[in-house]
C-alpha cells in the first residue's frame, strides 16, 4: 500500500487502517515485538507500517540527567514484511536503554518501545533486560496462584495507601513501596492483617508505569491513583526503592507478589487499556492514528473523558492487549485482571483475552472483571459491540462486571452525596434489594440481563467516589463528622456489608471499608495527598468490632459456596419469605452438599427499619450465626426471631 508512506489526515488514516487490504497485508501475529535479549545478541522489532524511517538509539542511562549519561549509537533499522522494522545488535546489551526515532506522516518523533519490558526513570527510555536476573530466590516455584476456594473475596488496595501511614508497622524505607508487602510479623497491620481478614484476592490499583507522578521525587505527598498509562508492560518506578535502575522495580514487584502468594493471597492487577496518558504517546509516535478511535470529523474519541480512547477493535491494539495481559500473567504470575472502563472495549477483544488466559491457566482460574460502562460516547468501528452492561450476554463465562445496581440499591447514588439507598433511608428500594440478592439475574432490569451469577461483582465502595463511611455521613448526618465513630453509622455500615456479602456473585470491597475508612468527604481523591488517601491503621484498630464483622462475613462466604455459584440454577434454590412488616427482606437459600457446605441452608433477613421487628422463621431449628451486630454466635432458635434495627441477621442449619 503506497499510501502508507504518504501524509494523510486522521480521517484518511481511519479509512486506510480499517480497510480489508491493510489488515490482509499488515497484520502481524508474531510474539517477538520489542527487544528479545540473549547474552549473544539482542533483536529489536517494532511494528510501524506507516514509517518511512526507523532508527534505533542506544543510551547508557535512562535519562540525560544521570551520571555517565551518553548516546552510545544510532542504528538504522530495516523494514521487513508486514510493517516490521528490525535490527539485531550483537553482544550482551543487558541494562542498556533504548528508544526509536520514527519518521511517519511527515513527522519525526523519538519514542520508547510500546512493547518494552523495562525502562528508566519516568519511563522515557526503554531498557534491554535479562528477565531471569530479576527473579527473586524461589521464584521458579511460585506460580500464578489460585486459592483453594470457589468463593473469592476481593480486597481493593492502592500500593502507597497500604503502608504510608506512620502506624502501618512497615519500616520507613519501605513505606509506600512494593517491598512493604514483604515485611512479615507486623501482627495487626500489613501483610499479617491481610491474612487475618481472610480475603482471597488483593486487587492492586495500577502498578504498570504511569505518567502522573515524578519518579525522581520520593516524597509522601506526591500521589496519584495511576490511571494514566505510559508503559503498559513495565512496573511503576515510584513504588520501587530505586526508580533509576530499571531492573529494581521488576524484581521488587515479583517479591511483592511472591510474598502475597506465600500468605495465601492471590493478586489482581488493575489495567487501563482504554486510554493513555495523552495523545503524545508512544503509540501515536509509532503508528500515528492507528491505536486511537477518531470520530467522523477526525477528532480523537473521548468516551474515557480523557480525550484519547484506544481502538481495541483494531487488530494490532487487540493483539497488544492480549500480549500484555499474557505477559503479566506469565512473567509476574498475576492471578486476575480488573479492566478500567471495560465498557469502552469491544466484546470480541474481551472474549479473546478470556480465551488466552484460559489457555495459560486452565478454564477461568484467573479472575477477569471490569467496569461495564464508559464516561461518554466512543466512536467504535461499525460492526463491533461494546463490553458494557447492555451487552453482558455477549461476554464469555469468566468475565465479570461491577454491579452498580447492587451498589446504588444499597447505599444510593455515587454521584449525588445526599441521595440514599436502602440502608440509609430509601426503603422504597426493597424490590431492588431482592433483585440484588439474585445478582440481578431475575430479569428486573431489562437493559441488564446477566446469565451467570459469577458475572456479578457485588460491592458498595471502591477507590472511585465517596467511601461508604463518607456516603453514610452525608446522607444521615446534618453535620458530617467524618473522623468520628458514630455507633448508629457503624451499625448501618454493617448492614450495607451484610447485604452485598449475602448477594449472589463475587464480593468486593475497598481497603479500609471494614474500618470505617474516610477520605474526609472528598469524592474524587485521585491526586490528593497520601494524608487523605492512606489507610489509617489507628482507625482500623479503633473500629475492631466492625473489622471483626467483616471477618465473620468472609468466613460465612467461604463455608457456603452457594452464594458464589457459577450456575443460574441457584435461583431455584432461593425462596423469598412472605413478611408483613415493611422494609424487611427475608429469604432462604439452599447450600451445595456436593461441595460440603457448612450449612444445608441459610436463612437471611435484612431489616431496614429504625426499630426491632419480630418475624416468623421457616420450620425447623436454626443456629443464629449473626444478629447483625455480632458474628460467630451459636444460639439455637425456632419459630420466630427479633431482628435488630438496621441489621442483617443470618441463621443456618
Amino acid at each position: 500500500m503506497e499510501q502508507l508512506k504518504k501524509i494523510h489526515t486522521s480521517c484518511e488514516w481511519k479509512q486506510i487502517f480499517e480497510s480489508e487490504e491493510f489488515k490482509e497485508d499488515y497484520l502481524y501475529q508474531g510474539l517477538d515485538l520489542g527487544s528479545t535479549y540473549s547474552k549473544e545478541k539482542t533483536i529489536f522489532k517494532v511494528w510501524a507500517p506507516s514509517a518511512t524511517e526507523v532508527v534505533l538509539n542506544l543510551y547508557q542511562t535512562g535519562s540525560d540527567e544521570e551520571e555517565n549519561a551518553k548516546l552510545i549509537d544510532k542504528l538504522p533499522m530495516k523494514e521487513e514484511s508486514r510493517g516490521i522494522w528490525e535490527k539485531t545488535v550483537n553482544g550482551d546489551w543487558n541494562g542498556i536503554y533504548y528508544t526509536y526515532t520514527i519518521t511517519a506522516n511527515g513527522k519525526k518523533n523519538e519514542t520508547a518501545d510500546i512493547y518494552a519490558k523495562a525502562c528508566g526513570i519516568n519511563g522515557q527510555r526503554s531498557m534491554v533486560i535479562n528477565l531471569e536476573s530479576t527473579n527473586p530466590e524461589g521464584w521458579e516455584q511460585d506460580k500464578f496462584f489460585t486459592p483453594n476456594t470457589k468463593t473469592p473475596v476481593i480486597y481493593e488496595l492502592h500500593i502507597k495507601d497500604f503502608s504510608s501511614d506512620d502506624n502501618s508497622g512497615i519500616s520507613e524505607k519501605h513505606r509506600g513501596k512494593y517491598l512493604a508487602f514483604t515485611e512479615k510479623n507486623t501482627k495487626s497491620t500489613g501483610l499479617s492483617y491481610l491474612q487475618s481478614l481472610g480475603i482471597t484476592h488483593v486487587h492492586l490499583l495500577p502498578f504498570y508505569d504511569f505518567a502522573s507522578v515524578d519518579e525522581s521525587r520520593q516524597d509522601n505527598e506526591q500521589f496519584n491513583w495511576g490511571y494514566d498509562p505510559l508503559n503498559y508492560n513495565v512496573p511503576e518506578g515510584s513504588y520501587s526503592t530505586n526508580p533509576y535502575q530499571g531492573e529494581v522495580r521488576i524484581k521488587e514487584v515479583k517479591q511483592m507478589i511472591q510474598a502475597l502468594h506465600e500468605a495465601g493471597i492471590a493478586v489482581v492487577m488493575d489495567v487501563v487499556y482504554n486510554h493513555t496518558y495523552s495523545t503524545n504517546s508512544w503509540f501515536q509516535y509509532t503508528v500515528p492514528y492507528y491505536y486511537y478511535r477518531t470520530n467522523e470529523q477526525g477528532e480523537f474519541s473521548a468516551g474515557s473523558m480523557c480525550g484519547n480512547d484506544t481502538a481495541s477493535e483494531h487488530e494490532m491494539f487487540r493483539k497488544f492487549m492480549i500480549d500484555s495481559v499474557c505477559y503479566w500473567t506469565k512473567e509476574y504470575h498475576i492471578d486476575g485482571f480488573r479492566f478500567d472502563l471495560m465498557g469502552l472495549h469491544d466484546t470480541d477483544t474481551m472474549n479473546e483475552i478470556r480465551d488466552a488466559l484460559n489457555r495459560i491457566s486452565g478454564e477461568k482460574n484467573i479472575l477477569m472483571y471490569g467496569e461495564p460502562w464508559s464516561g461518554d460516547y466512543t466512536s467504535i468501528q461499525e460492526g463491533y459491540q461494546l463490553a458494557n452492561k447492555e451487552n453482558i450476554r455477549l461476554l464469555k463465562e469468566g468475565i465479570a462486571v461491577f454491579c452498580d445496581n447492587i451498589r446504588d440499591s444499597i447505599k444510593g447514588s455515587v454521584f449525588e452525596a445526599d441521595e440514599p439507598g436502602f440502608v440509609n433511608g430509601n426503603l422504597s428500594l426493597i424490590n431492588d434489594i431482592k433483585s440484588s440478592v439474585c445478582g440481578w439475574l431475575d430479569g428486573a432490569d431489562k437493559k441488564f440481563m446477566p446469565y451467570n451469577p459469577r458475572q456479578i461483582v457485588s460491592y458498595v465502595s471502591s477507590h472511585d467516589n465517596y467511601t461508604l463511611w463518607d456516603k453514610l455521613q452525608y446522607t444521615l448526618k446534618a453535620k458530617p463528622d467524618f473522623k468520628g465513630t458514630d455507633k448508629e453509622l457503624i451499625q448501618i455500615n454493617k448492614m450495607a456489608a451484610g447485604i452485598y456479602f449475602t448477594c449472589l456473585g463475587i464480593p468486593f470491597f475497598q481497603a479500609g471499608e471494614e474500618g470505617a475508612r474516610t477520605k474526609q468527604g472528598i469524592e474524587n481523591s485521585y491526586k490528593t495527598s497520601s494524608s487523605i488517601n492512606q489507610i489509617d491503621w489507628k482507625r482500623i484498630h479503633q473500629n475492631e468490632d466492625l473489622v471483626n464483622y467483616y471477618r465473620g462475613l468472609i468466613d460465612i462466604r467461604k463455608h457456603f459456596t452457594a452464594l458464589s455459584s457459577e450456575s443460574d440454577e441457584i435461583l431455584k434454590q432461593i425462596k423469598f419469605l412472605e413478611i408483613e412488616e415493611e422494609a424487611v427482606v427475608g429469604y432462604v437459600i439452599n447450600g451445595n452438599r456436593d461441595l460440603e457446605d457448612k450449612w444445608n441452608e441459610l436463612c437471611i433477613f435484612y431489616n431496614g427499619n429504625d426499630k426491632k421487628v419480630v418475624v416468623d422463621l421457616p420450620a425447623g431449628e436454626w443456629k443464629l450465626l449473626s444478629d447483625g451486630k455480632q458474628m460467630g454466635l451459636s444460639e439455637l432458635i425456632s419459630e420466630r426471631i427479633i431482628l435488630n434495627q438496621h441489621s442483617v441477621t443470618i441463621l443456618g442449619k
